[in-house]
């Protein structure tokens, strides 16, 4: 995004890379004045680890050192990581660190929070290599404060609208896909006034919802399901209700006007008024396969662009009823998917139903649910002195297109058995999760046939049996260093490995992976499954963007290319421009 790289000159000073002192690495030496004890005849004590990371947070702007601020410290070798406080000087020391690669990351409310190294918004930051018992000084942060978005909303009359909520949505990366996330919320006031701060730069969109109140022969009714206090059946008035309306005053986010915003900036006067819409009704009932009706679960009405573009705006819905009916109530002008989840079986059952809303009530929808699929298997653990613990493992099916119902999942027995029930139709890969240190997935495969990297497209109550998920612990690593012509380590850039063969360029694919180098300008992948890939060094606007194809695809060209098998441990050193 061009505004993120017009920020870099900015971002770039809100940390300090630079007077990172260094005490060599070695173990605490014991003063001279201590006596030496004989503990030969018991047991020796584990000292704790003797390393730590110091450092100082202030305040972008002014300099002024910011107290309380939170510093956490993570790495493999440190499991849930380590915070602290920053003192009433601004300094933070977090000791008993052991050796490791680790992450530093300062956060405090009203400011932007950071990552040692970060240089950009939504870029991963430097990270940090500890030896045993290493001291690493100076590793401090200039932190900015955050950007604000503020404005007012107003009704058709161009009175207040108070007690509306407002969000600010940004594009960001989540699981390789580009979606609208939120950023920052906030209520407007009895003037209709409303301020979200604590941003980050970047391109936000805004929009507005109020927990509508239908107006019609009823007075003002409520909002949602079935048997609430809305315009009866048969009403021939209008009932009409605010939709969700995006700036500059639109209804949808494709006509909506993006917002930039800068490195602290206010961005004041975004006012707009809501739209007041003829609303409709939609009721009808969920049906089994079989015709009879669905006795538990619920419904919900998403707009169409919310399949592709992640969660925008409201999603309607209502409980299914003993007999099946669902009633949703306020529902604006647009197009619709329906969704329901019936969960009255043992296996939860799936249905959808398009849906366009143009004014008028809809009576009498008819879904048909479908039992989801189950997929069941084993996993399979590399041999050891001990028995593995196969709990520690989790399976999941994880959809590769979305708009598919959740992520189902099951934990593995202590036999290596697992079982996901409920699994929706379509496409989904067979992914582990959970603790799995010093194991990466070598195969999935399906009845002997190999499905790793594709996707298992299920059908409605497919039962899919004989998966075997095995594991490895010969783990590939690719490692060196980025220095520029004289020698000097380079830490600003990212080292990006993908597959030459251009069908893998997809999200969440397991041979597109990236490291950011050390203090040190060295930088390790491991885990890459064997294949053949390009190396490079890039420097991305934002964290995912290597997942587009049209960015892998312009960088080949100089990409250095290398072949990967099972277990390796290959090198390969980036010497860049100055």
């Amino acid at each position: 995004m061009t505004l993120n790289r017009a920020l870099l000159p900015v971002l770039a000073i809100a940390f300090s890379a630079s007077m990172l002192a260094q005490s060599p690495p070695g173990p605490a030496r014991p003063s001279p004045q201590t006596p030496t004890r004989d503990t030969s005849a018991g047991p020796q004590a584990v000292p704790p680890p003797a390393g730590r990371i110091t450092g100082r947070v202030v305040a972008a702007d002014n300099g002024h050192p910011i107290k309380r601020a939170r510093v956490l410290v993570s790495a493999n070798e440190l499991p849930g990581g380590r915070a602290g406080l920053t003192d009433d000087g601004g300094v933070c020391d977090i000791a008993e660190l052991p050796a490791g690669r680790y992450t530093v990351n300062v956060s405090k409310t009203g400011f932007v929070a950071l990552s040692y190294g970060q240089r950009r918004p939504l870029q991963a930051g430097t990270p940090l290599q500890l030896g045993d018992g290493q001291q690493l000084k100076g590793v401090d942060f200039r932190l900015p404060r955050g950007s604000i978005v503020a404005g007012r909303l107003f009704d058709e009359d161009g009175e207040p609208m108070p007690g509306t909520s407002v969000s600010v949505m940004r594009y960001q990366y989540l699981q390789g896909d580009r979606r609208l996330v939120q950023a920052g919320s906030a209520q407007t006031d009895d003037r209709g006034q409303f301020r979200i701060w604590g941003l980050m730069p970047g391109e936000y969109y805004v929009t507005a919802t109020v927990r509508n109140f239908s107006f019609g022969p009823g007075g003002r009714g409520g909002f949602g399901g079935r048997g609430g206090f809305g315009v009866g059946a048969g009403s021939e008035e209008e009932t009409v209700a605010y939709a969700p309306t995006y700036y500059p005053g639109v209804e949808s986010v494709d006509a909506a006007k993006p917002i930039a915003v800068g490195l602290s900036q206010e961005v004041l006067d975004i006012n707009f008024s809501l739209l007041l819409v003829r609303t409709s009704r939609i009721e009808g009932r969920v049906l089994n396969p079989d015709g009879t009706a669905v006795s538990a679960g619920n419904v919900q009405l998403i707009a169409e662009s919310a399949r592709t573009r992640g969660q925008i705006g409201v999603r309607y819905g209502s409980r299914i009823d003993w007999d099946g009916a669902f009633a949703i109530g306020n529902v604006p002008p647009g197009r619709y998917v329906l969704l329901a989840r019936a969960d009255d079986a043992d296996v939860l059952a799936y249905g959808s139903q398009p849906i366009g809303v143009a004014g008028g009530d809809i009576d009498d929808v008819r879904v048909m649910v479908s039992p989801g699929s189950t997929i069941s298997g084993k996993v399979v653990l590399p041999a050891a002195s001990q028995a593995p613990d196969y709990t520690r493992v989790r399976v999941v099916a994880s959809p590769t297109e979305q708009g598919i119902e959740g992520t189902a999942q099951a934990r593995v027995d202590k036999d290596g058995n697992f079982s996901i029930q409920g699994v929706a139709a379509g496409p989904h890969l067979i992914r582990p999760q959970g603790q799995l240190r010093g194991l990466v997935l070598q195969s999935v495969t399906v009845a002997g046939r190999d499905a790793t990297d594709t996707p298992l497209d299920l059908r409605s109550g497919q039962n899919v049996s004989n998966v075997v998920m095995t594991f490895t612990d010969r783990i590939s690593q690719v490692s060196g260093a980025l220095t520029n012509s004289e020698g000097a380590p380079l830490t600003e850039y990212t080292v990006l490995a993908f597959p030459t063969d251009n069908s893998l360029w997809r999200p969440q694919a397991r041979q597109i992976m990236t490291a950011r180098p050390d203090q040190t300008g060295k930088y390790t992948i491991r885990g890459l499954p064997p294949g053949e890939y390009y190396l490079v060094a890039v420097d991305p606007a934002e964290q995912g963007e290597w997942f587009e194809p049209a960015y892998l695809d312009a960088h080949r060209t100089g990409a250095a290319r290398i072949t990967v098998s099972e277990g390796d441990a290959k090198t390969h050193d980036f010497k860049l421009g100055s």
